[in-house]
């Protein structure tokens, strides 16, 4: 008799699933904490060589070649048209400038 996942075989017991939730206590969410976005030891390869290596905490300033609504202008024009194809590239850095809080220079 051949022992396939299609056949029953009488010597092993069917598995039983069990449903859990997960709830996680009070004085567990009070205590969590933000996860650090940099390493602090260096991780080296078999000749000594550091194999990543972390940039120090540094500002990001995005400088915008023009003014938001002019971004937003130039963005709803033709789609056959390299301005507005470049007006919604610096929409997409400006949300992406406001969404990791880097500094952000208006002209």
């Amino acid at each position: 008799m051949a022992a396939t996942p299609e056949t029953i075989r009488p010597d092993v017991p069917p598995i039983v699933e069990h449903q859990e939730e997960f709830i996680v206590p009070e004085n567990l969410q009070s205590s969590m904490q933000p996860v650090q976005k940099t390493f602090k030891s260096q991780i080296q390869d078999d000749k000594g060589k550091p194999i990543i290596q972390t940039p120090p905490n540094q500002i990001i300033t995005v400088k915008l070649p023009y003014n938001q609504t002019t971004l937003i202008a130039q963005a709803k024009g033709s789609v056959s048209s390299s301005l507005t194809w470049l007006s919604a590239f610096w929409i997409r850095i400006l949300k992406k400038a406001i969404h990791f809080k880097w500094s952000i220079q208006f002209p």
